[in-house]
């Protein structure tokens, strides 16, 4: 009778959780007509936290989805001497099953450990481990990490580090001064300990408090004056550690009460490159990015205007309806639209929290783009990035949505899953994102672009394995245009496509010529014409193809300009402000060119910047430059506005769509990176340090090995060897044609277009550099210090200094022409 009753007990509570989970289940959904709708979920997968320095930093979010290692530069962490390595997983929903982590190289091709960790504990604050890595890793080499969780609800979560086991004490007093001097921002007298890190001059902007660097003064870094406090938590994270140079990011809330008594919120980051001396810790750059979060507060809502406040300029953007009465508006990562008519405010799509305050729910690795916007309130947009909550929470990818004003609700139209980080993501759909009136969306993912119908989810391929060089789209993402083949310099056919229309055309070339894409004014496209015996060739490598011609085609396909000067040849072009800047280039003989001076064609009507369309600012006495959103109508004293929020998305129709192609760009790939953000992709190895530089950034290839970095160069180095030296170096020049990888591990770089300053770099870390002189002659650079670079002939044998001013104006003079390399052992 007693098992009887205890099964009876059990049925009982089955029954019970069964109905509460179906209760919970249907307060969750509801249908209209035949379309099922659901509540967005909050955001349930653990964060994990790294014990480093001194400090619990390095907050990692995890990922459901297998990522591109190499790809999430995000964090590095730095073990302690006995590599033991302490972590917190926080924010757990369920019990943690297991936690085992892979360590690899940076390229992905050597596993160095697989461990499953055997036991962990359970506290108030989280669950607490120790990764017990072994003793397999070279000291100052970077690995990566990948750290997995299973938890009984949430399966297997995967986070991404790097690794690196070195000498932790500098690192330990960057980062301190990196939290010191955030901290005492909001403290006028205690701040005062900071000017000597600052490089106040006139080239900081006091102005506006969304943005503040290094050259700000004293007072605009300490807030301008308002009374500032830090709020909740803040995320430090290690982004950069290469020998003397590390870079920091904080991330963290502000608050500011108003003189109305509103309390005001900001989302900061605080970005730092140090260097480490013998006796101090240098400050090379400081950034700060202030945000604040607009909460659609009636107050905002004044006159012609919905004030956003505190921001800067890429992080706004509005779209406002056909007949203007609808605006659509993103401000701090979170999408509103307003009804000038209705006077009705909607908060349409965040990924924040109404349940957990703070930065860390908000975490903003992802962005809005508005498509289009519609005279009844329903709005056509993107998001795209890692995914905070919802259906994809954990996932990387680009989610599609339309809003409808009159169910008030979300659908979600497709959702397509990509393996890099948001910052390369972000690149691609700064590039590309368009949609039709015919509902075809195109995107650019990766090096190819493709079309989605969005009234079948179907998707094409547009075009795949674009090189860099090889393809332009028109600055309102409506015409494209991109070459026949991978050789830049070798195409006799080139595709034009309007993506509004969906119209195709081709331009081919008469004669034989060589046909190249130069870019867009407008909607008229740019390319030029070349023969196909011509090449400018410096020093044995290609420098550009020369072209005779250049036209520029109308919407309608026929030439609305021809330029051609007899004896001059066209090397390059850029478009800016209604004109047309070409670099011109005279033959001299065979396959050399000389530049000469530039020419420009002047557009007949004015081409309009539209990146702040129905954007304005103006300058407060208290909070100096505040951004709104231009209205086309006036609210009258006493009209209320009303706000409101969609409670309710539908999945039903959507479906994953792999967009990707696996067609590779043959060459090597360059990112640059500053201030802990990603700042572009080039295959030219030159334009990514000119990316890096002002950044006090660094350059590192596709397996995110650094190979350039403006801050960890030590003042003075010379190389010994000079003749074991040169013999390396050279023995792999009658190959080199461009940047690439030999087989023996020898990476030579073509740096032409760097200065002598930047390629010291190499020297620093003990490699010679090749230089071209006048005439071609080639010297390999072997040594500086503060006031001479050492020189060396190999042909001859001899050696001397020449002082650093005079080198660099021989080198620019001769071209500034470059070849520097990682030569293996």
């Amino acid at each position: 009778m007693k098992r009887v009753l205890q099964r009876l007990g059990i049925l009982f509570v089955i029954f019970i959780a069964a109905g509460a989970g179906y209760f919970y289940w249907m307060i969750n959904r509801t249908s209209r007509g035949d379309t099922l709708y659901i509540s967005m979920e909050e955001s349930s997968l653990p964060v994990v936290y790294m014990d480093m320095l001194g400090r619990e930093m390095n907050c990692l979010h995890g990922y459901v989805q297998e990522m591109a290692d190499a790809g999430l530069r995000g964090s590095l962490t730095v073990l302690p001497e006995d590599r033991s390595l302490n972590i917190r997983i926080a924010r757990c929903q369920g019990n943690v099953t297991g936690i085992y982590y892979e360590i690899r190289t940076l390229d992905q091709s050597r596993l160095i450990e697989r461990t499953s960790v055997e036991g962990w504990t359970s506290t108030e604050d989280g669950v607490r481990a120790v990764l017990p890595i072994q003793n397999l890793l070279s000291r100052d080499q970077e690995y990566q990490m990948t750290l997995t969780v299973d938890t009984d609800s949430e399966g297997a979560v995967r986070y991404y580090t790097r690794l690196i086991w070195t000498e932790a004490e500098g690192a330990r007093q960057m980062v301190d001064l990196a939290a010191d001097f955030s901290a005492k921002t909001f403290h006028y007298e205690d701040a005062r300990t900071l000017v000597t890190y600052l490089e106040s001059d006139n080239t900081g902007d006091n102005t506006n408090l969304g943005h503040m660097d290094i050259h700000s003064s004293f007072s605009q870094i300490t807030w301008g004056g308002l009374t500032m406090e830090p709020a909740g938590e803040v995320f430090v994270t290690l982004n950069e550690l290469d020998g003397t140079m590390a870079q920091v990011t904080l991330e963290y809330l502000a608050l500011r009460q108003d003189e109305e008594g509103v309390l005001e919120t900001y989302e900061v980051e605080d970005s730092f490159t140090m260097r480490k001396g013998e006796q101090r810790v240098y400050m090379m750059d400081f950034d700060r990015q202030t945000d604040q979060i607009f909460q659609g507060e009636e107050a905002a809502f004044t006159g012609s205007r919905i004030l956003l406040g505190v921001t800067d300029d890429h992080k706004v953007q509005a779209v406002a309806s056909e007949n203007g009465k609808i605006r659509a508006f993103v401000a701090n990562h979170d999408l509103w639209s307003y009804d000038e008519t209705e006077r009705q405010a909607v908060s349409i799509f965040s990924f924040r929290s109404r349940m957990e305050e703070g930065i860390r729910p908000a975490y903003r690795d992802h962005a809005i783009k508005i498509l289009r916007t519609g005279d009844n309130g329903d709005v056509d947009f993107l998001v795209y990035g890692y995914m905070n909550r919802g259906r994809h929470e954990g996932c990387m990818g680009i989610a599609m949505y339309h809003y409808s004003r009159q169910n008030d609700a979300l659908q979600e139209r497709f959702f397509a899953p990509v393996t890099e980080s948001f910052e390369k993501l972000s690149l691609d759909m700064g590039e590309l994102s368009y949609l039709s009136g015919g509902d075809m969306l195109y995107l650019k993912v990766g090096s190819g672009i493709y079309g989605v119908d969005l009234t079948s989810n179907e998707f094409m391929a547009v075009a795949e394995g674009l090189p860099e060089g090889g393809y332009a789209i028109s600055q309102n993402g409506q015409r494209l245009a991109w070459q026949e083949g991978t050789n830049v310099y070798q195409s006799r056919l080139i595709h034009l496509m309007d993506l509004e229309t969906g119209e195709k055309n081709e331009v081919i070339s008469a004669e034989g010529d060589c046909l190249r894409v130069l870019g867009f004014v407008g909607n008229d496209f740019i390319y030029g014409l070349a023969r196909t015996d011509s090449q400018w060739v410096i020093n044995g490598r290609m420098e550009e193809l020369p072209m005779y011609a250049l036209e520029i085609l109308g919407e309608d396909m026929t030439v609305q300009t021809r330029y051609e000067k007899a004896g001059y040849y066209i090397s390059g072009v850029s478009v800016g402000d209604s004109r047309i800047h070409l670099k011109r280039i005279v033959s001299l003989a065979g396959d050399a060119y000389q530049m000469v001076d530039e020419d420009t064609i002047v557009c007949n009507e004015e081409i309009p910047d539209d990146r702040l369309a129905n954007i304005g600012w103006y300058t407060d006495s208290v909070r100096q430059k505040l951004y709104f959103v231009q209205l086309g109508t006036e609210l009258r004293t006493g009209q209320r506005v009303h706000s409101s929020s969609p409670e309710r998305i539908t999945y039903e129709t959507s479906e994953i769509l792999k967009l990707g192609s696996s067609v590779a760009v043959p060459g090597m790939e360059f990112l640059a990176y500053g201030g802990g953000h990603l700042l572009g992709i080039t295959q030219d190895f030159s334009r990514a340090v000119e990316l890096a530089y002002p950044e006090m950034g660094i350059v590192t290839d596709a397996d995110g090995q650094i190979l350039w970095s403006r801050v960890n160069r030590p003042s003075a180095s010379t190389i010994r060897s000079q003749n074991d030296a040169a013999s390396r170096f050279m023995k792999n020049m009658a190959d080199f044609a461009g940047s690439k990888v030999f087989p023996d591990g020898t990476l030579l770089l073509d740096a032409r277009g760097c200065s002598l300053s930047q390629v010291l770099y190499f020297l620093g870390q003990g490699y010679p550099v090749l230089a071209y002189g006048e005439g071609g002659i080639g010297y390999l650079l072997m040594g500086y210090d503060a006031y001479n670079v050492t020189i060396y002939q190999p042909e001859t044998g001899e050696s001397w200094k020449m002082g650093l001013n005079d080198a660099t104006n021989y080198f620019s003079s001769a071209g500034n022409d470059f070849i520097c390399g990682i030569i293996s052992e």
